[in-house]
C-alpha cells in the first residue's frame, strides 16, 4: 500500500515549488517531510477484501481504529451483514485507545449493542500499548497487516493460514 519512490518524488517537487515561491523572502526550504496522511485507497481495498473473505471470524488489533474507517456506512453495513450471517460468527476488536471508538463511531457502537453475543471490544493492558503494528484477520487464513500503525506499509494475505497463524496467536 506504500510507494516510497513516489513519496520522495512528491516531496522533492513540493520543496522545489516552495523554494520558488519563498526565495524572494530569503527563505530556503531544505527538506519536505510528508508524514501524516490518513487515507490510503489500497489499504481500504485490502480491508474490504479481507472482510469479504471472512465467513466465521474477524479479529482486529489496532491502536484506535481511525484508519480502519469501520464506522463508514458501507463498512458498518458489511460488518452487520457478516454478524447476522449465523450464530457461529464473531468479531473481536482489541484497541490501545477507545476514545475514537466511543466518540466518533456511533454505527459501530450500535452494532456492538445489537450483536453483543458475538461482537466484543477490549482495550489492551497498559504494558502492551507500545505494540505498534495493526492487523485484521479473517478465519485464521486471510489478513491485512500493517507493520507499524503510523505507516500504511504492510501486506495483504488471502488464504495463507500458515502466515496468518502467528498473528492469530497474539
Amino acid at each position: 500500500f506504500y510507494n516510497a519512490e513516489k513519496r520522495t518524488q512528491k516531496a522533492d517537487a513540493a520543496r522545489t515549488r516552495l523554494n520558488a515561491m519563498l526565495s524572494n523572502y530569503g527563505v530556503i526550504i531544505e527538506n519536505v517531510l510528508p508524514k501524516d496522511y490518513r487515507f490510503n485507497a489500497a489499504y481500504q481495498q485490502a480491508i474490504d477484501s479481507v472482510f469479504s473473505a471472512a465467513k466465521k471470524e474477524l479479529c482486529i488489533f489496532d491502536a484506535d481504529i481511525k484508519d480502519l474507517e469501520l464506522d463508514r456506512r458501507a463498512r458498518a453495513d458489511a460488518i452487520a451483514v457478516f454478524l447476522s450471517g449465523g450464530r457461529d460468527r464473531s468479531l473481536r476488536i482489541v484497541l490501545h485507545d477507545l476514545d475514537h471508538l466511543t466518540r466518533y463511531s456511533p454505527r459501530l457502537m450500535a452494532l456492538l449493542t445489537r450483536y453483543n453475543h458475538c461482537f466484543s471490544i477490549r482495550q489492551t493492558p497498559e504494558p502492551l500499548r507500545n505494540v505498534s503494528d495493526s492487523f485484521i484477520l479473517a478465519d485464521g487464513a486471510s489478513g491485512v497487516i500493517r507493520f507499524h500503525a503510523d505507516h500504511f506499509r504492510g501486506k495483504m494475505l488471502l488464504d495463507h493460514p500458515l502466515e496468518i497463524h502467528e498473528w492469530q496467536q497474539r
